[in-house]
């Protein structure tokens, strides 16, 4: 553990006005999680370089995340510091164009929503699928965050990384990076991203976002507690909700962490759920679909903490 004590750590506390011992639930939309030894929240890419700097001379391990909406973290919480990414903002701006395309860039604690709607204002499809998907923009490209029939690796054009061993900044080209489902196994930070889009008539690509928002809306329970789709989506058959309605789980609780009624492969926080709740209620679904259809649910989510 990480202590204020040591001289050192509490000169680092000052420079960035770190906060100490702080619950992390307050960060993350499944509203779980307990406290950071010690908690940044960088306003740009040079604080953040030189943070990690200091962080890595003092031997103190680091994590990160964005918009905490793809994340579970332990009831212990994370030791060492915690980084949260969602600062890291700037003026979402066209940088490139030509006849047809477009290349936009935003940085990592950029919303991916506001970007969604930056694109429709100037006429650019192909954000439009990602309508509803919560969190950053770093963060939908870690996860690789999509639909059933879109992945954002689509129209990335590069990503813009701090390297945590050289601590220098680069850019990634999208042939030089590998996406998988759900994921880029990638290492670096990712502190911005370029997004090649196409012209086409505003009215087409609103129409497009609004019914996909309404299709989300409908079909999700958007307003609860949770941290999105909770498990990957199996490469064959049935998806993963389809096989936990079929095995009857919808509304299966443990505690206060429930199957969600609206959608199967959303687990919620109905109200005081604690990290080790959902984690039985997910063994629990991975045991009932395991023994019902012989597939091993893998999950989605990405769980943090000791």
């Amino acid at each position: 553990m990480v202590t204020k004590e040591n001289t050192a750590v509490s000169t680092l506390v000052q420079e960035f006005n770190l906060l100490v011992d702080e619950p992390l639930k307050k960060y993350t939309s499944f509203k779980i999680g307990g406290p950071a030894d010690l908690l940044a929240m960088p306003k740009d890419k040079l604080e953040l370089n030189k943070l990690l700097t200091k962080s890595s001379a003092l031997n103190i391990p680091v994590t990160l995340f964005g918009g905490g909406t793809n994340i579970l973290i332990t009831d212990k919480g994370i030791r060492g510091l915690v980084v949260i990414t969602k600062f890291l903002k700037s003026k979402i701006h066209i940088i490139q164009s030509n006849l047809q395309e477009k290349t936009i860039y935003a940085e990592t604690g950029d919303r991916l929503s506001k970007v969604c709607l930056f694109a429709i204002e100037h006429s650019l499809s192909g954000l439009e699928h990602a309508a509803g998907i919560p969190g950053t923009v770093g963060g939908a490209i870690m996860m690789n965050a999509g639909t059933s029939s879109w992945d954002i690796s689509n129209i990335i054009e590069s990503i813009d990384v701090l390297d945590q061993e050289t601590l220098t900044f680069k850019t990634l080209k999208r042939n030089e990076l590998d996406f998988s489902y759900r994921q880029l196994n990638q290492s670096g930070i990712i502190v911005a991203a370029t997004f090649k889009l196409t012209e086409k008539p505003r009215e087409k690509i609103e129409k497009i976002f609004k019914e996909n928002l309404v299709k989300k809306n409908a079909a999700q329970p958007v307003s609860a507690a949770s941290a999105g789709c909770f498990f990957k989506n199996p490469s064959l058959g049935n998806s993963a909700g389809e096989l936990i309605e079929k095995s009857g789980l919808k509304g299966m609780r443990i505690n206060d962490a429930m199957v969600s009624l609206k959608h199967a492969n959303f687990i919620v926080n109905t109200n005081n759920a604690n990290c080790e709740d959902i984690l039985l209620l997910k063994q629990h679904i991975q045991k009932i679909v395991f023994k019902k259809f012989h597939i091993k649910l893998e999950t989605e989510v990405r769980l943090e903490g000791e």
